[in-house]
């Protein structure tokens, strides 16, 4: 492949690894062992798969603030805490406790605020409202720049903004998965298994299981996504049942 053809599906595939463990790292901070999942609509006019893909994107949009709270309230949870509580100045002993893990309260006088009568759940609090105010201004927009720089988040003919992946992006995952040829249903599996993408009726049996969605919406949301790759070039239909993605960069594509 020409380095400046690469250069595109580099910078796209890298910006959704990067995307990927951001909130991977912000669900095992919060306690959530559930796999990373980007429910996907393929745009087509209006689909049903719509409002889940916008239920996806906001849940791992929401995904970072979950991480920060867990992360300092997480300290209630420990021996050191319920120590300081019992201590004969409790008050002292938790904002000693924050200090050393937060490095807040501050003791230099930066702080203008007096937390010395201060108990011990009310300064976790406070610490939790000031730390979702700061990192909704810098890393809690992360999820939402990135997924829309990269062309995987969109709000196109919808009010709300949800996973709707363009070209651009769905031909970077093609040339990153397929090597050369793959069959169309192992590509969706492969997909979901490298990053969490949920498009057709197999990879979102889940959820059609707990009724989050019907199966049709699915399959008619896979068949959307066929279309689009037919259109780019980046499938052939050998019969109705059968479908090969191809790497117009593999081998068979430049013979």
């Amino acid at each position: 492949m020409p380095i400046y053809d690469a250069l595109e599906h580099l910078i796209a595939t890298a910006g959704l690894n990067l995307l990927l463990y951001f909130l991977e790292c912000a669900k095992t901070q919060a306690g959530d062992a559930e796999p990373v999942e980007l429910v996907c609509e393929i745009v087509r006019e209006r689909t049903k798969v719509r409002a889940l893909s916008g239920d996806s994107y906001h849940a791992n949009q929401a995904l970072s603030i979950r991480a920060v709270r867990a992360a300092v309230e997480g300290i209630k949870l420990t021996d050191a805490w319920q120590t300081a509580l019992r201590s004969e100045y409790p008050e002292a002993e938790c904002a000693k406790l924050l200090r050393l893990n937060f490095q807040w309260p501050s003791t230099e006088g930066g702080d203008d605020a007096d937390y010395s009568r201060t108990t011990g759940d009310e300064l976790v609090r406070t610490l939790v409202e000031m730390a979702e105010s700061r990192h909704e201004q810098h890393f809690g927009k992360i999820h939402s720049a990135w997924s829309r720089s990269i062309g995987l988040s969109s709000r196109r003919l919808a009010r709300r903004t949800r996973y709707a992946p363009n070209d651009r992006l769905l031909k970077s995952l093609v040339v990153t998965i397929v090597d050369d040829r793959m069959q169309f249903d192992e590509f969706l599996t492969e997909a979901q298994r490298r990053y969490g993408l949920v498009i057709g009726d197999a990879e979102g049996a889940r959820l059609v299981k707990e009724k989050r969605v019907d199966q049709e919406a699915l399959s008619e949301n896979r068949g959307n996504l066929e279309a689009r790759l037919v259109g780019l070039g980046l499938v052939r239909r050998l019969s109705d049942s059968c479908s090969f993605v191809e790497n117009p960069f593999g081998s068979e594509g430049n013979e």
